[in-house]
């Protein structure tokens, strides 16, 4: 194992070989949302074709995700799912309108420079990506009604700490104020924000829109979850398992978008009725405001070359 002692290099064989049956899956995703769901449905195919026991630790119980990768590296955690791919060129695929949907994230980890990432992974974080777990676009919740990209004006929207929602938010007019997950809630209860952007079902399960007046549906960020093995349980597997593993993932993403479309309803009549104002604002000067965060983090990201690429696969 790169960069580990000789101490833990044997602490973590010993960890990889009392718990070689077990696999522990965690997942920021609480029990009743459909990524929760899916990788129920992961579980059952794991456990009813092979001697594999899988254990869900939903709602960031392993820890956040830097926790649970330093887990995974030692063989002690061997799934995780995660917004956070642990690679800085992947996780920038989610640029503000860069993506359309989760299979052009595929197709591009399926190119030459998609593969070579994944063999970073590997060899930095001692994970690679198995799959992944559909989540719905990004949206605007807010105290106010948004209708049009002029209503952000000024708006204090909370922002996940990443400068790729900072500069986005702060194109669409907002004045973005980076914060905990843990603290939104209450910022928003008290006004210490007006607003926070997030998956409309998170939106819904953390119930933020209890403590707004409107949700824009702007589709800003097209995101799914990774879901990433630890490479050293990936290793110690027969071809037999991995390909299981494989198909049960593929099994839990069709499970999941099977749900969201009705979670969505669900959660979108359920926000109504307890009189949240829900709409529908044009894109297009949301796509063209963006336009320069794309172009300077994406060229910066990735370079010119790789930057016009990956534009091409999200276009078509």
């Amino acid at each position: 194992m790169k960069n580990l002692t000789p101490a833990v290099v044997l602490f973590a064989s010993i960890t990889f070989a009392a718990q070689a049956d077990e696999i522990r899956y965690a997942t920021w995703a609480q029990p009743g949302e459909a990524p929760y769901v899916g990788a129920e449905a992961f579980k059952e195919m794991v456990e009813a074709n092979s001697d594999h026991t899988v254990t869900i630790f939903p709602g960031d119980q392993l820890g956040k995700p830097k926790e649970v990768y330093s887990q995974m590296a030692l063989g002690s955690t061997q799934i995780l799912a995660s917004g956070d791919p642990g690679l800085k060129v992947i996780e920038y695929l989610a640029l503000p309108y860069l993506m359309d949907e989760m299979s052009d994230y595929k197709a591009v980890l399926e190119t030459d420079f998609g593969i070579e990432w994944n063999k970073r992974l590997v060899d930095e974080r001692m994970v690679r990506i198995l799959g992944f777990m559909p989540r719905s676009p990004r949206q605007i919740s807010a105290n106010k009604v948004i209708n049009t990209i002029d209503d952000l004006k000024g708006l204090k929207l909370r922002a996940p700490e990443r400068d790729y929602y900072v500069k986005s938010l702060t194109a669409l007019g907002a004045n973005p104020t980076p914060m905990a997950f843990g603290e939104v809630y209450t910022s928003l209860q008290t006004g210490i924000v007006d607003g926070q952007e997030n998956p409309i079902e998170t939106i819904y399960a953390q119930k933020f829109f209890e403590v707004q007046k409107g949700v824009a549906m702007i589709d800003y960020i097209v995101k799914p979850a990774y879901v990433t093995i630890s490479d050293s349980f990936w290793q110690g597997l027969p071809d037999e398992d991995k390909a299981l593993l494989i198909r049960a993932n593929d099994e839990s993403t069709k499970v999941i978008e099977a749900l969201l479309p009705k979670e969505q309803e669900v959660i979108l009549a359920e926000m109504k009725a307890s009189g949240v104002t829900v709409t529908y604002p044009d894109k297009a000067p949301f796509i063209e405001a963006t336009q320069s965060v794309r172009d300077e983090l994406g060229a910066n990201i990735w370079g010119e070359e790789v930057y016009k690429k990956i534009v091409q696969i999200g276009k078509n």
